[in-house]
């Protein structure tokens, strides 16, 4: 038997207003910062050694501590 989205849907009891949801929340932000950090380097680093060297190869080698 297949259950139905809206049957399932009308099962699903949460508050957003919970104690722990702004704490959840909070930390779900924080953990991902480092993570978009480092990408916008990463990002940064392969635009400029992409137009020194005019090649995209070259510069995620570069990026990436390569020779």
């Amino acid at each position: 038997m297949r259950m139905s989205t809206r049957s399932w849907l009308r099962g699903l009891n949460s508050n957003i207003h919970a104690q722990g949801t702004g704490f959840a929340l909070m930390l779900l932000a924080l953990t991902r910062v480092p993570v978009a950090i480092k990408t916008t380097a990463e990002i940064y680093c392969m635009e400029k050694l992409g137009l020194k060297y005019n090649s995209a190869v070259v510069a995620i080698i570069q990026c990436n501590g390569g020779k």
